[in-house]
């Protein structure tokens, strides 16, 4: 006679499967933090020289020579330009605050009195 498992049993190892995967996914979604606030970090980095380079063209006075943190807090506060089609036109981080500056500037240099992009993250 053919004996099959009993509903118990079924039941037992479905909740052991649950457990051991939900056991897995938060060991594999906590080693993504990480990658994912260097990927947030690479963003707002990006945001913040896209819009210097426009606030640069535009001739807003935003720049502190050899200082990136205050030079993107002028961004985020917000300058205006001076010259061209913008002039009297507000360049303004808006989603960015002073405190998400620290780990965007990681991936920001300054050079010839510029801010430019740097994935690697290797300025300090």
């Amino acid at each position: 006679m053919a004996r099959g498992f009993s509903i118990v049993e079924l039941l037992t190892v479905i909740c052991l499967v649950g457990i051991l995967s939900s056991v897995a996914l938060g060991w594999y979604g906590g080693n993504n933090q990480e990658a994912i606030e260097r990927v947030i970090h690479q963003r707002n980095a990006q945001e913040i020289v896209s819009l210097g380079v426009c606030a640069t063209m535009g001739g807003a006075d935003f720049i502190v020579p050899g200082d990136k943190q205050a030079t993107a807090v002028n961004l985020v506060v917000g300058v205006t330009g001076q010259q061209g089609v913008w002039k009297d036109k507000l360049f303004r981080l808006t989603n960015l605050r002073p405190a998400d500056l620290p780990g965007a500037l990681t991936f920001v240099k300054f050079e010839a009195g510029l801010l430019l992009y740097d994935p690697e993250g290797r300025q300090p």
